[in-house]
């Protein structure tokens, strides 16, 4: 079995228990490959592309999960995290489980999730057509410290849906609706659903709420302002610039990627324990 390795290198804890699971690894038989970052500041060399891999182990938080996605492509391995961070809601493993975790991996004791991803398609300032993919969401705003509102025309597979004023747009995926868009007030969705969130970033109306649409539709949306320049974003890399008048296409993404889960972690378990859904509040 062949296990590639990558961590956040801003972490310790994250690259120490990277470096402790590629011994107890090897240790069991297991070829381990390490992303070329984690090999040199484990001063070691790495054997082959990451995306090669039968299975992704990813040492930090969701952005770690999301760096390995980017890395391997959309047709790469697929990934499990194990969460060394604040809050990770992909990374479902915990930092005391990562010994069992691994004896489950060298079992092969997990599933794997097919994930949908959503693209964006739309011309830069410069003229040339870009294409940005992402597993969380694409945003569109205006990208600078002077956060000044936009106003953008949405429509979905041809319909006018309304006019959002605001400081930007989030279509999230499934996967995504923990992420940016739940902070923005967007709703969760589950993860094997197929279906977009178009949420709002800080609405200038009470009117203007969070939908959730289904993902064979699609969304585009343009800015009319004069002299407002927009971003697009996806999972918040690879921003692009692009003028008034321009129109982004956003639609599912004719790709997917995997992520991986131990089978005694059911989604509802992950809801539960990271974002305390049900639960009491705390008490202090």
């Amino acid at each position: 079995m062949r296990l590639g390795l990558i961590a956040n290198l801003t972490k310790p804890d994250a690259v120490g228990a990277a470096a402790s699971a590629a011994d107890f690894l090897r240790e069991r038989g297991a070829e381990v490959v390490l992303h070329p970052d984690l090999a040199e500041a484990l001063r070691v060399k790495t054997t082959a592309p990451l995306k090669d891999s039968d299975l992704v182990l990813c040492f930090g938080g969701d952005g770690t999960i999301l760096h390995a996605v980017r890395e391997t492509g959309p047709s790469g391995p697929p990934t499990l995290g194990v969460n060394l961070g604040s809050l990770g809601f992909l990374t479902a493993v915990s930092s005391n489980e990562v010994t069992s975790c691994l004896e489950a991996v060298l079992a092969k004791e997990y599933v794997v999730e097919d994930r949908s991803l959503v693209r964006a398609r739309f011309t830069d300032t410069k003229g040339d057509s870009q294409t940005l993919e992402a597993l969380n969401e694409i945003v569109v705003d205006e990208g600078t410290f002077t956060r000044r509102a936009v106003e953008l025309d949405v429509r979905v597979s041809g319909s006018y849906l309304g006019t959002f004023t605001g400081d930007g747009l989030i279509v999230a995926t499934p996967t995504g609706s923990t992420a940016y868009s739940l902070s923005a007030g967007g709703p969760i969705v589950k993860a094997s659903l197929t279906a977009f969130t178009i949420t709002p970033i800080a609405a200038h109306s009470l009117s203007i709420r969070p939908l959730v649409i289904d993902d064979t539709e699609v969304i585009e949306v343009e800015n009319h302002l004069a002299g407002v320049r927009l971003k697009v974003t996806a999972d918040g890399h690879g921003a692009q610039e692009i003028a008034a008048n321009t129109v982004i296409r956003i639609e599912r993404s004719p790709h997917q990627t995997q992520l991986a889960f131990l089978k005694n972690v059911s989604y509802y378990d992950i809801l539960r324990d990271k974002l305390n859904w049900g639960g009491l509040p705390n008490k202090r």
